[in-house]
């Protein structure tokens, strides 16, 4: 879901006003390291990304979820990471901390990782604009995949509406209801005459009409 979710974000941002290149739009390098050819497919999630979304600044997130605690295991983990992301052009890299899953990093294991990205990002600084990717390869066939699955994703999104897909749990298994939280008018009590004269204006320099 999270390329659906970054379509979706991406509409909501333009409506808002925003340019391409101001979208926060991101993903994450997250796949189960004892997936046979892992490391494609999350080349291919983030050639894929970066294809569609060019102008926009991408946040790459390092791995987490499966951090187990193996200092050595997890500093491959984040240089593998760190390939990905400078193969396929990612432009705002959350370095990963080999002490993933045991303790707050020190300032020691955060110099670790800056030199571990450096090391990677300076030594195959060019590397994605030497390689191609088979048409029929697996990172090729993984990323139509991807596209398959998002347009059918979308395509309930679309039926069902987005508030009872999120109250569904659709996204990430996340689910909020309908009728929780204060909804955009609810947060503060205004009075009748209340006027912000920044919204005003702010939604006069993006185009974009409140109601």
């Amino acid at each position: 879901t999270v390329l659906a979710s970054n379509f979706i974000n991406e509409q909501m941002g333009i409506r808002a006003g925003l340019k391409t290149w101001q979208l926060g739009l991101g993903h994450a390098f997250e796949l189960d390291p004892k997936i046979t050819n892992g490391f494609l497919y999350e080349l291919a999630t983030a050639q894929t990304i970066r294809q569609i979304f060019p102008e926009a600044p991408l946040k790459y997130m390092p791995p987490t979820k499966h951090m187990t605690g193996d200092i050595f295991m997890g500093h491959v983990q984040n240089a593998m990471f760190n390939l990905a992301s400078v193969l396929t052009g990612q432009s705002i890299h959350l370095l990963g901390m080999l002490t993933e899953a045991i303790h707050t990093p020190h300032l020691s294991d955060r110099i670790l990782s800056i030199e571990n990205a450096r090391y990677v990002m300076e030594n195959a600084q060019d590397l994605g604009g030497e390689i191609s990717f088979r048409p029929d390869g697996i990172i090729q066939k993984r990323s139509e995949a991807i596209l398959d699955e998002v347009v059918g994703f979308l395509q309930e999104i679309e039926a069902k509406g987005l508030k009872r897909s999120i109250s569904e749990g659709y996204f990430a298994n996340v689910r909020r209801p309908l009728e929780g939280g204060k909804g955009r008018e609810g947060v503060i009590r205004k009075g009748i005459d209340y006027r912000n004269p920044f919204m005003e204006r702010m939604e006069q320099e993006l185009g974009v009409d409140h109601d």
